[in-house]
């Protein structure tokens, strides 16, 4: 098991460093000086503390949104709803929060806007988790319809009764209170508390692995029948699993408002949802892995900016190309290693010759038909000449 862990890791970051070279050549290719570029990465991931504090915070939102689906994906339900979570959990806390107005303590404001997200995103997650559990609709497609369905309403909800009376060019809320907004880490950077509720979840996802309940989980994935005579219910798993990822996602959606917007906007979800679940991917279900994949995946995001400046001629866009060479490459990666898993040893033709026959040809021992091998006779040598 750590040989195989050991060699999924090498394969990631072989994988990463590929994709960093392709980035090279398709930099050089449009005429810029790679090493330019690779220097403006660096100054605009290190550059300032601002800088520092973006990556950071960047790293945030598809972490938790990562980590969050951990059981999900261990258990075989592949959910690609986070992006319409976050959007709803945004919705509910930014709606509490507001409700509450002016006055209150800011640790009031935090606790109901986190518990109000989470559970925003919780509600719209069992709804594909009961459709599957109930009529076997496939929740890849359900979850991924219910994210227009989040943004639509959404969208409907700051044009009407969660929209602010100011003239403005775009829909949003009233701005939030401000005790409401989460305070920075980092001086002069937006680094907020966001940041240790990341660590927080990640040390408790690396306690859970250890436990039993993982274990059902991944006993559930591989064998569910035999999951279920062990007594672990099919309908409680994907109800657990999906719901945790849904809490997860709804959590973002609130810190991504009280972190960062301070106002509720239709691009609220930044796509971090999507983001979170190939984060998941790249960090090949385990928390630490994760973790330096939301850092990754951050790092690119903001030293693209940098790359920008230092070239004159490269856009920042191309840190999009350089993660989907990333996820391109892992995805041929586990393809790979799931096609040699279910490889099997072929057994010989009926016909091929059988190094053990002549010892089955004296005398006149039966074959046993339980072990006969398929379309070969199980009469013995006798009887085989007395029809002859």
């Amino acid at each position: 098991m750590r040989l195989q862990a050991l060699r999924s890791a090498a394969i990631t970051a072989a994988v990463v460093l590929a994709s960093f070279v392709a980035a090279g050549l398709l930099i050089m290719v449009s005429g810029a000086n790679p090493l330019v570029g690779l220097q403006g990465f660096v100054s605009g991931l290190f550059g300032s503390p601002y800088r520092i504090g973006e990556l950071l915070v960047g790293a945030v939102p598809i972490g938790i949104v990562a980590l969050t689906l951990i059981p999900a994906l261990r258990a075989g339900v592949f959910s690609v709803g986070a992006e319409g979570q976050v959007a709803i959990g945004a919705l509910t806390s930014g709606a509490v929060m507001l409700a509450i107005g002016d006055g209150a303590p800011a640790p009031v404001y935090w606790l109901c806007g986190a518990v109000a997200g989470a559970l925003g995103g919780a509600v719209v997650s069992l709804l594909p988790a009961f459709l599957l559990v109930r009529w076997g609709v496939n929740e890849i497609l359900s979850t991924l319809l219910l994210n227009y369905i989040a943004a639509g309403f959404l969208a409907f909800s700051l044009r009407t009764w969660l929209g602010t009376d100011e003239a403005v060019a775009t829909p949003q809320s009233d701005p939030l209170p401000d005790a409401a907004k989460l305070p920075s880490l980092i001086p002069h950077t937006r680094a907020h508390l966001g940041i240790l509720a990341m660590i927080v979840i990640a040390a408790a996802f690396v306690w859970w692995r250890r436990t039993a309940a993982a274990t059902r989980i991944a006993v559930f994935a591989e064998r569910p029948r035999f999951a279920e005579r062990l007594g672990v219910s099919r309908a409680g798993t994907i109800y657990r699993t999906m719901l945790v990822s849904g809490l997860g996602a709804g959590l973002v959606g609130y810190l991504q408002l009280a972190g960062l917007n301070s106002r509720i906007y239709t691009s609220v979800t930044g796509g971090v949802g999507f983001s979170g679940i190939a984060v998941a991917l790249l960090g090949q279900l385990v928390p630490a892995g994760i973790v330096l994949s939301a850092v990754l995946f951050s790092a690119l995001t903001v030293g693209a900016a940098g790359i920008q400046s230092a070239t004159g001629s490269i856009p920042s866009s191309i840190a999009d190309v350089i993660k989907a060479v990333i996820l391109l490459g892992i995805a041929g990666a586990m393809g790979a290693a799931a096609r040699r898993q279910t490889i099997v040893p072929r057994t010989p033709a009926p016909d091929a010759p059988d190094p053990a026959g002549d010892e089955r040809a004296t005398g006149d021992s039966a074959v046993d038909p339980a072990h006969a091998p398929e379309g070969r006779s199980t009469r013995t040598v006798d009887d085989q000449g007395a029809a002859r």
